[in-house]
């Protein structure tokens, strides 16, 4: 069963001035351990004209560093199997060249480490018995930023990213409970712009009582200033944002 919806081929579009325009070409590079895979596929893919294939060669340090030499806008990555090395390798191309698509060729033996692979960066994936007209649409889907999987990974995926977000929430709350009220007040007057001298006037304490508070903040927050800790909140959405110009 196909993956992706067939992707048509190039054709003429029309500029804003009305002129005749043809889609752009998008730059290929294939990484792939097989020599004579990435070879194969990478003169097939050739041979389509939405493509132009800048480069090729097998993964590792090689395969970042030609990266940096390139500007492309796909990469067709293979691999034997998805494993942590592979998912390291996706998070690591994903954080280095951010406008670079990655769609991945191999063989799962679960659904889980797809998902891993399209968390950490990954635009898509499909299994290598994939027909040549399936990878060249898949590659066009992706280069458009959206996802190629099996439907299964897709409902998968979409339930991973529901738990991480039910996480991320968990822990905010669990973040602002650690927070005493008190604590929670010298936080907003420090978003007020007062000073500890000013908070412990303000509040009738001493003003080491409010150092050992504001410390505190800062280190159940994980930040290292005052306006850390404030823009932290502002993020979080614990504060109302009365900054100047918001």
């Amino acid at each position: 069963m196909s993956h992706v919806v067939e992707a048509e081929p190039a054709e003429a579009e029309l500029s804003e001035t009305g002129e005749e325009t043809t889609r752009k070409t998008l730059r290929l590079f294939i990484s792939d351990p097989h020599h004579l895979f990435r070879e194969c596929l990478a003169v097939a893919l050739k041979r389509d004209k939405r493509f132009d294939v800048i480069d090729r060669t097998a993964s590792g340090m090689a395969l970042l560093e030609k990266l940096a030499q390139h500007a492309a806008d796909v990469l067709v990555l293979g691999a034997d199997v998805l494993d942590g090395e592979l998912i390291r390798l996706t998070r690591d191309i994903s954080a280095l060249f951010p406008g670079l698509r990655i769609l991945i060729l191999g063989r799962a033996e679960s659904d889980d480490p797809v998902v891993d692979c399209l968390l950490a960066g990954a635009g898509g994936f499909l299994p290598r018995d994939q027909s040549l007209a399936e990878v060249a649409a898949a590659i066009e889907v992706v280069a458009r930023g959206e996802k190629v999987c099996p439907p299964q990974v897709m409902r998968l995926l979409f339930a991973r990213l529901g738990e991480l977000g039910r996480e991320r929430k968990r822990r905010q709350r669990l973040e602002v409970l650690e927070l005493s009220a008190r604590e929670m007040e010298i936080l907003r007057l420090i978003a007020d712009g007062l000073t500890n001298q000013e908070i412990a006037s303000r509040l009738y304490l001493s003003v080491h009582t409010v150092k050992n508070h504001v410390h505190r903040i800062l280190d159940v927050l994980g930040v290292h200033s005052r306006w850390g800790a404030v823009n932290h909140a502002f993020a979080k959405g614990w504060l109302a944002d009365r900054r100047r110009g918001s």
